[in-house]
């Protein structure tokens, strides 16, 4: 399919923002073949009408899970209602039933300008399975570049055991467990070396260590040894320290670095994913609408914080930052990616500008697809979000795409399937945010 974006604004992330005005985008074979300025047409190529908007590269996701909604459920926080989820999860009509929800939540992310999604932690390898089917081109997801860790890696007791993480507490074991995910197709790995906001005992310690630095190391050794980067759930300054000193590449969610765990990021060209997108609603909102207990609500304002001043930290160094969302959180939709954005700019003092790089180009240089993806230009994949207004002015504008492309499939006037409830909280806290 050939494509014309006539007459469009191009938003040039990788030369501060700047906007080029008047120019016209010829697509095909998935790629972006030229960009003039807007006159004389070419003929062969389906015109899409684009004066007064705004083309930006899609944006990249560095952390969902795809098997939730982000509807609030007492699942989420374990006890018998979680156990009751995971055993219906291990039938077969509960593997249709994941399949058919991991599915859906990509198309959402791809209908809301989301063209690259980095996934960290599936259940029964759903996200491998749906990869594949992508790259079959089939279902409502194709043209979604999807990178995919499988199940996560943990110790006995850790972060997402029983759920979406396997465990181990051998060193041998764990590697063993590294080498099947890999051979099921895995892009990545994905370890929990902390717990998390919503499985901490105590007040004030949503991270408490659950691998040693014995295991991380092994699982670390391994992965790189099959050539995969490894991404680890962090929560705690110790957690921080345990993974950077023993071979993680991305710390996601993060909190504080002491001096020598952030020079070994920083020799590793490492990087730490921000999501605010979980921490702000739990923080802010009352625990009756989050269906978490009042210690997670004060950990999750923990974990915001000290995610906060780690990413300070990074960037005085040049260390780079990315953005995710931890999609399937409470109030933490497939579909709100733009929000995350939001949500940087009010905790950081960052710019539009600066929120919609690193959701695009520095995400991609992160991954190591910044020469396929990421920005507006010539020879790269057409991975774009077409919005009605300028960005750089409101984000909010990302919220309703006009036109989004993936790979060179054109989706016109796409629109997520929003989940009202949700919508009318996430509303509460924008009010909340701005007191």
């Amino acid at each position: 399919m050939k494509t014309l974006l006539s007459n469009c604004n191009v938003i040039d992330v990788k030369n501060g923002c700047g906007i080029l005005q008047k120019k016209d985008l010829y697509i095909s074979d998935g790629k972006i073949q030229k960009i003039t300025d807007h006159g004389t047409r070419e003929i062969g190529f389906d015109a899409i009408d684009c004066t007064g908007k705004y083309v930006l590269p899609g944006l990249i996701n560095m952390h969902v899970h795809l098997f939730g909604t982000g509807k609030p459920s007492k699942a989420l926080g374990g006890g018998k209602a979680q156990k009751r989820l995971v055993a219906f999860i291990n039938t077969k009509l509960g593997r249709f039933v994941l399949s058919k929800m991991v599915e859906k939540s990509a198309k959402q992310m791809l209908l809301s300008g989301v063209t690259t999604v980095r996934s960290v932690g599936d259940l029964c390898y759903s996200d491998i399975s749906l990869k594949k089917k992508i790259q079959k081109n089939k279902g409502g997801a194709r043209g979604l570049r999807l990178l995919v860790s499988g199940p996560a890696v943990t110790a006995p007791g850790g972060h997402g055991d029983g759920t979406f993480a396997i465990s181990a507490q051998e060193p041998e074991e764990l590697k063993k467990i590294v080498r099947n995910i890999v051979d099921e197709g895995a892009d990545l790995i994905k370890i929990c070396v902390t717990g998390g906001v919503m499985d901490a005992k105590k007040r004030g310690e949503p991270g408490e260590v659950k691998m040693t630095a014995e295991q991380v190391k092994a699982v670390c050794d391994e992965a790189h040894r099959l050539n995969k980067k490894v991404a680890a759930h962090v929560q705690s300054k110790n957690g921080v320290r345990i993974a950077a000193l023993n071979g993680v590449d991305t710390i996601e969610h993060g909190a504080t670095f002491d001096e020598e765990s952030l020079a070994e990021i920083k020799n590793r060209s490492g990087a730490m994913i921000l999501t605010y997108s979980p921490a702000l609603p739990n923080a802010l909102l009352s625990h009756e609408v989050t269906k978490l207990n009042e210690l997670c609500m004060y950990n999750s304002k923990v974990v915001m914080e000290q995610m906060t001043l780690g990413a300070a930290q990074l960037e005085r160094e040049g260390v780079k930052v990315g953005l995710g969302t931890d999609s399937s959180c409470p109030l933490c939709t497939q579909y709100n990616t733009w929000l995350e954005l939001v949500y940087y700019c009010a905790q950081t003092g960052a710019s539009s500008a600066q929120a919609i790089k690193k959701a695009t180009l520095t995400n991609a240089e992160i991954l190591g697809i910044d020469e396929i993806t990421g920005s507006v230009e010539e020879g790269k994949s057409a991975d774009l979000l077409i919005v009605n207004d300028n960005p750089l002015s409101d984000l909010k504008t990302l919220k309703n795409p006009f036109v989004v492309i993936a790979q060179g499939r054109v989706l016109k006037n796409p629109r997520p399937k929003r989940i009202r409830p949700v919508e009318e909280q996430l509303e509460k806290l924008a009010e909340v945010m701005q007191k």
